[in-house]
């Protein structure tokens, strides 16, 4: 993640540099001939353009992250509930399947996917709980498992959860407009220039890297950690200490 960052600044920089190379040689970009007008209006556009389709994308991504986030919350609170009501014989099994939520299962739905071995183990409690004479406590365990079902289809849904493509591209189209307006503007090719717009473009490839890794809530930088699940098993422990 941390050499992801620095390259994509270290790119955003040489990107802002390069274009700079290309477009601030010309008598135009060193006299700064243009209508002062047409320069406010493409400078407030391109800058302007940058923000919306950036904006969108956080605020998209950030909805995103914390709609996951509150349903790993939620089934655990179905783990909860199921594992209160659960048996002796049943309680092992409810605490053998978070374990591999936690693990397995969060890994791959970094990938977008989900752990077999999760689902079997889920699988396995239901087969147990079928199993059981037939009880009051038997139909509470079951109607229990149905919640906690629900709730981890909802949670892998959030795992192939996406923005709409076309804004990709365009993220990266307007932060280069940004960098391409400032030769246009007549910054020309000099040390003291090249330094600042660099800066520019290092905060640019920034930005980007930052929201094309907000896009998958259960990776990149900031994503969705099994805390709920750890905090099941917490709550596991003092359940079974208090029966």
């Amino acid at each position: 993640m941390s050499l992801g960052i620095v390259l994509a600044v270290l790119l955003g920089a040489a990107a802002a540099v390069g274009i700079l190379a290309a477009f601030g040689r010309t008598h135009r970009s060193r006299e700064g001939s243009f209508s002062s007008g047409a320069l406010g209006f493409l400078g407030s556009a391109s800058l302007s353009s940058f923000m919306l389709v950036t904006g969108f994308l956080i605020a998209g991504s950030w909805s995103n992250l914390n709609s996951a986030r509150g349903h790993t919350w939620d089934e655990a609170r179905s783990l909860n509930a199921a594992y209160t009501d659960a048996d002796a014989s049943t309680r092992p099994l409810l605490r053998s399947y978070v374990s591999e939520v936690i693990g397995p299962d969060f890994q791959a739905m970094t990938h977008g996917d989900a752990s077999p071995t999760a689902w079997a183990g889920l699988d396995a409690v239901r087969t147990h709980v079928e199993a059981l004479p037939d009880s009051a406590q038997r139909t509470t365990m079951l109607s229990d498992l149905d919640d906690v079902y629900t709730k981890r289809q909802i949670r892998l849904a959030d795992a192939s959860v996406s923005l709409p493509a076309p804004l990709y591209p365009a993220l990266i189209g307007t932060g280069m407009l940004v960098l391409l307006y400032a030769p246009i503007a007549g910054l020309t090719f000099q040390r003291r220039e090249a330094i600042a717009l660099g800066l520019v473009g290092a905060v640019v490839g920034f930005g980007i890297y930052l929201v094309l890794h907000m896009t998958h809530p259960y990776s990149g930088p900031m994503h969705v950690t099994p805390v709920a699940y750890q905090q099941s098993l917490e709550r596991f422990t003092q359940l079974s200490q208090q029966s």
